[in-house]
């Protein structure tokens, strides 16, 4: 996968080829039947582990991302539920191939297609935003019903999703909210309660849309990291993503969802649900000391969730 250009890299290191231990190399080059020759990392997302396109002594290239706890103690289960996603992921899906995949318990890797593409520019430009916007669309319809097993939605955010109970019960974290939502926290709360009845739904989700999982080629968008890959409704990956526009473009989040016509069957107040546990999710994690090995997650966060924030004022004032 090609991220060469585009979102710029929001981790301080990334791992390179030679830093990953002797047995870990030596498995993926001869599964591959060629030794690596050239390691270019690759920049986009929040993963201190390897994200490199990696050139072969043969002239093949593939794309290949390894981590282990060392790192990140929560990246290996993510890595384990993407192996799962990416070897049933039918080949309709606009996602790169898994070629092979390691995990010998501590250590997780994949290897993927390179895919000859372009990250997406931020501030978002309305023409790559409305291929995006149309490219998510084609997914709702083509992965509904889900094509491989995965969770609910329901089932994986249940804890995330009252995230308005867990400030409103710690008035250290509501006295570092802004001025509108501590005084709203109990409408807030109340909306956030019906969100799993609303998102429930038997399309698979990628569940993590932002510009720095998608590439553009001459006539596509690939969609790429899965390891968030869900079960829901076919309108929520679209308000999931949304927020991560509004926070990087002037681009309005309300007028995308009204076009966006998946959203067309989804009632006013489910999508004020959904996006106030959305909200709620991204600004009490924004307010949690930073993660091991992802520094620059908390401040990311912070802007989704005054973005989501934002579009729900509009939509309930």
């Amino acid at each position: 996968m090609n991220t060469a250009s585009g979102a710029a890299t929001l981790v301080p290191h990334r791992l390179s080829w030679q830093e990953l231990p002797e047995q870990v190399r030596a498995a993926a080059e001869s599964a591959l039947g060629a030794p690596v020759v050239r390691d270019v990392s690759q920049s986009g997302g929040f993963s201190p582990g390897l994200a490199s396109r990696l050139a072969l002594s043969d002239g093949r290239r593939v794309f290949a991302k390894a981590i282990s706890a060392d790192q990140n103690p929560r990246a290996p289960r993510l890595y384990r539920r993407e192996i799962e996603v990416m070897r049933s992921l039918p080949a309709s899906v606009p996602a790169p191939r898994l070629r092979w995949s390691y995990d010998d318990g501590k250590w997780v890797m994949l290897v993927l297609d390179d895919v000859d593409g372009a990250m997406l520019a931020t501030p978002w430009r309305p023409g790559q935003f409305a291929r995006v916007m149309s490219a998510l669309e084609r997914l709702a319809d083509g992965l509904t019903p889900a094509p491989v097993p995965a969770m609910s939605i329901v089932d994986d955010l249940a804890e995330n999703f009252r995230s308005w109970h867990a400030i409103g019960a710690d008035p250290q974290l509501a006295s570092r909210l802004d001025e509108w939502a501590r005084a709203n926290l109990t409408r807030l709360a109340e909306l956030e309660s019906g969100w799993a009845s609303a998102a429930r739904g038997d399309t698979l989700l990628h569940a993590d849309l932002r510009a720095d999982n998608l590439l553009l080629t001459d006539d596509t968008v690939i969609v790429v990291d899965w390891p968030y890959a869900v079960t829901g409704a076919p309108w929520v990956d679209a308000l999931l993503f949304l927020p991560s526009v509004a926070a990087t473009s002037d681009l309005d989040p309300e007028q995308a969802w009204q076009d966006f016509r998946p959203a067309h069957a989804a009632a006013s107040g489910q999508v004020n649900s959904v996006l106030a546990a959305v909200a709620g999710d991204f600004l009490y994690q924004s307010l949690l000391p930073a993660p091991a090995g992802l520094p620059t997650l908390r401040a990311h966060q912070r802007e989704k969730g005054m973005a989501a924030l934002a579009w729900l004022r509009r939509r309930i004032s």
